[in-house]
């Protein structure tokens, strides 16, 4: 009952950001605190001498820079370019801070989607300042300026969480066990953040006065991308490492693609597509806890009736021949 609950309500937060946009949007200062506080509580139980990058972590970061710049290439070839900047926008966005958080409900390995979640940081950082702005059409755009607009995000994000787990770890080693215990603390958090990113994002869009003709390719472009990524993502890491590296590849902090979106040299409709996508892969981990869940009950009670099998026959060996 509790995951169907958990899942439930990450469905329900989208609805009351929309309905209530207006006054949560307000409290849009309240996002990266959250987020922080959620990433503090992961790094608070990660095993540093565990996070170690393998060769599946590269072959995750070669597919989402693929998954990225490909259809931005396929859109803009075909005479789509501003459907091509916001596939772009969804694809090569790096993985998301609560991908790590995810992998744990539903029974992954929490240390090689944290590297992989942080390290995609970097990757992101490194290769994008090269590639926006031949998808943003603008040549002069210098490799600086964009390095510090992402790099600036992603101290505020996941440098400063890290450094705050760190300190508490150091002050106090037993902390490292209150992850599994905050676990539905974190999710809370994130709960709370996807209203707010629902919010946001509905009067983003409500301001710009687009029609419904000019916003549901952005929806359904997004839709692809995601749907793709987790599906790529699963046969990639099969049988081991399925949830994780769908999760990596499906999951994806469209938050920073979005802020870098509403930027002034971006196209304002291509923004469309990275809030439509927290949207959708946010369904896509409902459903996986849901699963999650239904598959843990499935194997408790086949554990039990296997028990009930076994009882009878080890009472019956204890009588005398």
């Amino acid at each position: 009952m509790k995951g169907q609950i958990r899942s439930i309500l990450m469905i329900f937060s989208f609805l009351v950001g929309g309905v209530f946009h207006e006054s949560l949007s307000q409290l849009y200062w309240l996002q990266p605190i959250g987020i922080g506080l959620m990433l503090s509580v992961t790094f608070i139980g990660v095993e540093l001498r565990k996070l170690k990058p393998t060769w599946m972590h590269i072959l995750i970061f070669l597919c989402i820079q693929l998954i990225g710049i490909g259809s931005w290439f396929i859109a803009k070839s075909l005479g789509y370019p501003v459907l091509a900047e916001a596939l772009y926008y969804c694809g090569a966005a790096p993985i998301a801070a609560a991908s790590p958080m995810i992998v744990g409900i539903i029974g992954g390995d929490i240390e090689f989607s944290a590297t992989a979640m942080l390290l995609s940081q970097v990757v992101f950082a490194v290769l994008t300042p090269f590639v926006l702005p031949f998808v943003v059409h603008d040549p002069g755009l210098s490799y600086a300026t964009l390095a510090s607009l992402v790099g600036q995000q992603l101290i505020y994000i996941m440098v400063v969480p890290a450094l705050v787990a760190c300190v508490i770890r150091l002050i106090y080693p037993p902390s490292k066990l209150w992850a599994p215990k905050l676990r539905d603390f974190s999710l809370g958090i994130w709960i709370w953040n996807l209203t707010l990113i629902a919010a946001i994002s509905t009067e983003r869009m409500l301001q710009m006065h687009y029609s419904w003709h000019d916003i549901w390719p952005m929806a359904l472009a997004a839709a692809c991308i995601c749907t793709f990524g987790f599906v790529a993502g699963y046969w990639l890491g099969y049988p081991k490492l399925k949830r994780e590296c769908s999760q990596a590849l499906g999951q994806k902090n469209t938050i920073l693609t979005l802020y870098i979106a509403n930027q002034p040299f971006a196209t304002p409709l291509a923004s469309v597509a990275p809030a439509c996508y927290v949207f959708f892969h946010n369904v896509a981990n409902a459903i996986q806890m849901a699963l999650a869940v239904r598959e843990k009950n499935r194997l408790a009670h086949a554990a039990a009736a296997k028990d009930g099998e076994t009882e009878p026959v080890k009472s019956g060996s204890a009588d005398p021949a």
